[in-house]
């Protein structure tokens, strides 16, 4: 059988500003506490934990955290975004993740039988912003999911179903 590489040219993508817009109203705030895993900052955020000075996989996160990792690190970052909301440390995490690995073991365990977790599939593939070409039209490369730990996740739902964000229903694990 045949594997799939998720390895990419390079890691330090930036998040498209629409997708960015639209979660802080999905998170009825103006900007995250933290972006846990960024190389420059494009995200409105209290905190930033730049690539190199600050490691997101080894901090304690707080209250509304933004997360677009390295795809090919997805496993590490989203087990670490679910221990941070059990154990009390994160309030909201929102998450930009590769939508074709549902097989996976560990979005099976952490995000489809998570009843902790809102999740949506985004239309057609999203292109991201590669630093220093912010001008340049993100060629689109990839299928995207949004996952959404929190405890409001019906709330959230409610909210996310009847604006129709991202033109596209968001389900609840479990």
């Amino acid at each position: 059988m045949a594997q799939k590489a998720y390895d990419s040219v390079r890691d330090d993508y930036m998040t498209p500003s629409w997708i960015v817009d639209s979660l802080l109203n999905i998170a009825q705030t103006a900007f995250f506490s933290m972006d846990v895993c960024c190389s420059e900052a494009n995200i409105p955020a209290d905190f930033h934990a730049f690539n190199g000075i600050y490691d997101g996989l080894t901090i304690s996160w707080r209250g509304k955290c933004f997360l677009n990792p390295p795809f090919k690190y997805t496993r590490n970052w989203l087990r670490k975004a679910y221990k941070e909301i059990q154990e009390g440390n994160a309030e909201e995490v929102y998450m930009v993740l590769p939508a074709d690995r549902l097989e996976t073991n560990y979005y099976q365990e952490l995000i489809i039988k998570n009843p902790h977790c809102l999740f949506a599939f985004l239309p057609g593939k999203i292109g991201f912003i590669i630093p220093g070409a912010e001008n340049e039209t993100p060629k689109p490369s990839q299928k995207i999911m949004i996952a959404i730990f929190s405890k409001r996740v019906m709330e959230i739902q409610y909210s996310w179903n009847y604006y129709n964000w991202f033109s596209t229903r968001a389900f609840i694990g479990g």
